[in-house]
């Protein structure tokens, strides 16, 4: 029988594992269904959480998957998600090194779209890359992009700190501006899809700053102009060079000659093992959670630490550069409440010297008058509304 979680959620089979965190097909004894759950140590679960509780229930996209629900069980922190099964982007990278320009068209659209719903609902995701591209298992059908890893993501009106942190995100996808400690603007994003398109298109591994927009890999034969011109224009590394929006992207390649057409070159399988039968789980073998968390550095960013011993694992890699940048917010670890469904957390009102969770860390919150502004500040294990 697998480890229960909670009481709750039963971890039937890892699907990935990093330095911040592990992966798994988990099975939900209470609504009797299978998802997918990312189990975290609760000083990296913090972001996350208060994203679920602030931004995740303004999203609603086909493209786009989000934490449906946490738990919290000693010194760890379950999120739920959907259960999608056709591995990521990366994976095809993997396979196929490069794919054909009418795929990798149908891809960036969606991805712009999925981008585009975000920064609607004022969400910068800062971590765009392949390994956070997931798919549905279409096989050689149109394919289903969905955008995943929420767990750097921040607000476009979170307050600006003046301390010296480190820039959250993955090496070679991060806009010069974002190295340079920018606040954080949807061209974050922008940028990083085009990396990951001239990656699909070129193979090209993403592994420098780029100073110019002539500064772009060899352009291969086949790729239309137009496609080639927006993400060209999309990884510009003057901001201003970009397209607006996401959408005004997405809208300058709704062409007929970028339209999908059906093809069989690529195939995406199933990658992850169909929803076994709960009384069939109770065989397997008994793996713990913590027993792969902190195992290889993880697809999401982190705030620089001691590396951790590498293990024999498919996991994927983690990008960071330290520059001046916002504060990050101390998240230690103390008791979180068992369990939520929605993420929905409401903080109690703040008062000078009034108790904060530690969720809410380097948060910002107005008092019970409105009179004035107060931070959540970590004293050890402690955690009060003070004075910014």
């Amino acid at each position: 029988m697998g480890e229960v979680f909670a009481g709750r959620y039963e971890l039937i089979d890892i699907i990935g594992e990093g330095g911040m965190g592990s992966v798994w097909q988990v099975h939900d004894r209470k609504q009797d269904r299978t998802l997918a759950a990312k189990v975290l140590r609760q000083s990296d679960a913090g972001a996350l959480l208060r994203f679920m509780r602030e931004q995740s229930t303004r999203i609603h996209h086909p493209n786009v998957v989000t934490p449906i629900g946490w738990a919290g069980e000693d010194d760890r922190v379950l999120f739920t998600m959907p259960l999608v099964d056709g591995g990521a982007v990366s994976d095809l990278v993997r396979d196929h090194r490069t794919l054909p320009p009418r795929y990798v068209a149908e891809l960036l659209r969606q991805l712009l779209r999925a981008l585009d719903a975000v920064h609607d609902a004022g969400v910068i995701h800062r971590d765009v890359k392949p390994a956070n591209l997931l798919l549905a298992a279409t096989g050689a059908g149109r394919p289903h992009l969905m955008l995943t890893d929420f767990g750097i993501a921040v607000p476009t009106d979170s307050p600006r700190m003046t301390t010296t942190s480190v820039v959250l995100g993955t090496r070679g996808y991060l806009a010069p501006e974002q190295l340079a400690g920018a606040d954080p603007a949807p061209g974050f994003d922008l940028y990083a899809a085009g990396i990951v398109a001239f990656q699909l298109l070129t193979a090209h591994r993403p592994d420098e700053i780029r100073r110019s927009r002539d500064q772009v890999p060899p352009r291969p034969d086949g790729i239309p102009d137009l496609l080639w011109r927006v993400v060209t224009d999309l990884a510009d590394p003057d901001p201003h060079g970009r397209p607006p929006s996401a959408g005004a992207a997405a809208d300058a390649m709704e062409t007929p000659d970028l339209a999908w057409v059906e093809q069989r070159e690529i195939v995406v399988p199933a990658r992850i093992a169909s929803t076994p039968v709960p009384d069939a789980v109770t065989h397997r073998p008994h793996r713990h959670a913590h027993d792969v968390t902190r195992t290889q550095r993880a697809p999401e960013a982190a705030p620089h630490r001691p590396a951790p011993q590498p293990r024999s694992s498919t996991g994927r890699k983690v990008g960071l550069v330290l520059v001046p940048v916002v504060a990050t917010a101390a998240l230690l670890g103390i008791w979180l409440p068992s369990t939520s469904d929605k993420g929905n957390l409401t903080p109690g009102e703040a008062a000078v010297g009034g108790t904060c969770q530690w969720q809410d860390a380097g948060t910002f919150e107005n008092n019970a008058s409105g009179s004035e502004t107060l931070q959540c500040v970590s004293d050890g294990d402690t955690y009060t509304w003070q004075k910014p």
